[in-house]
């Protein structure tokens, strides 16, 4: 099983399969807002996006999760760490395109009430439920908003 470091920039990690398009030190270099992933399905238990989510076009905002959704085992792990949307961390940096809230992935759980939302949308066949999303405060640049997520198929 694959533990995946998507968009990893300078934060390579032993043991991960190291994720980027940019010119930095990467196991593979692929940009994860296009499909497909070169990952073959049901083949990766853990994945990381540390700060690179709100970096994606939001209308690349599903096709991420779906592919996501393909990769992953059913019970895979997904912990994304990102600026909390609205932030001075947020606006700070113009290459901010995707703002994110403790409810961003309430679209693609089924529990939750807006996955009814996510229905109209034609979001229903992925599954991918919030086990936890919380606003850390008082980090350096601002607060940021910590997702834990839990694939299920």
């Amino acid at each position: 099983m694959l533990k995946l470091n998507l968009g990893c920039g300078n934060d390579y990690r032993q043991g991960w399969v190291n994720v980027d398009k940019g010119s930095c030190k990467c196991d593979v270099v692929h940009d994860i807002e296009v499909a497909p992933f070169p990952f073959e399905d049901n083949t990766v238990e853990h994945v990381l996006l540390q700060h690179i989510l709100e970096h994606i076009d939001p209308n690349n905002l599903y096709t991420l999760v779906k592919e996501l959704y393909r990769v992953c085992v059913n019970g895979a792990t997904i912990h994304i760490e990102s600026p909390m949307a609205g932030s001075n961390n947020y606006f700070t940096d113009p290459t901010h395109k995707m703002p994110v809230t403790d409810r961003t992935f309430d679209y693609f759980d089924k529990t939750k009430a807006l996955y009814e939302n996510g229905v109209i949308y034609g979001w229903n066949d992925v599954d991918i439920r919030v086990v936890s999303a919380k606003v850390v405060p008082n980090q350096p640049n601002g607060p940021d908003v910590v997702h834990d997520l839990k694939v299920v198929k």
